[in-house]
């Protein structure tokens, strides 16, 4: 698989994105940070208002799912023993790709 083809399949996915987005804004984010900000962006609301069941939820599903496949492809990495996400040093690369392929479509 290409590394556009990878980085398309990676952001397909909204949580994705919104991780993608939100890591290279701050370029280190611990898990549990970063399952907050995922789950207040989704209900588009503040903090207070998110229940802790969606924010476990939120952290379980990047923990599992979406965060590997973000690692897999270059644009973040996770160190498990700290439970920190961080932009990975080819995540501008793998995104400047993606985007030149898009604007070669429009």
């Amino acid at each position: 698989m290409s590394e556009v083809d990878a980085g398309f399949r990676a952001l397909a996915h909204g949580r994705r994105r919104t991780v993608v987005r939100f890591v290279v804004d701050h370029r280190t984010v611990s898990l549990p940070d970063l399952a907050e900000h995922v789950a207040e962006r989704e209900l588009d609301a503040d903090r207070t208002a998110v229940p802790d069941e969606l924010v476990r939820d939120v952290y379980f599903s990047l923990y599992h799912t979406h965060v590997p496949v973000l690692e897999e492809v270059g644009l973040i990495d996770y160190s498990q023993q700290r439970d920190l996400v961080r932009a990975a040093g080819g995540a501008t690369a793998v995104l400047r790709a993606v985007r030149d392929e898009v604007e070669e479509l429009l």
